[in-house]
């Protein structure tokens, strides 16, 4: 069974959107992976990279250990 891992969006301390459902990743590579694509999405909107900048994704396991940490930018 793959660890499930949970995505939570920040700017600096605070949680802005919270990942309730979380997401099946094979290893913590392939969940820092899948929070960098994510960031690349929001980076490529024309209406947010500005905003973005100070945004972050934290990732963490269902047993709340920090897979990446967080931190803008």
């Amino acid at each position: 069974m793959m660890p499930r891992c949970f995505f939570h969006l920040r700017p600096g301390s605070r949680i802005v959107a919270r990942n309730g459902v979380g997401h099946d990743c094979p290893d913590d590579a392939a969940a820092r992976e899948l929070a960098r694509l994510g960031t690349g999405l929001f980076v490529l909107d024309p209406f947010l990279p500005v905003l973005f900048k100070h945004y972050c994704f934290e990732v963490l396991t269902a047993d709340g250990e920090t897979v990446s940490p967080s931190g803008a930018g």
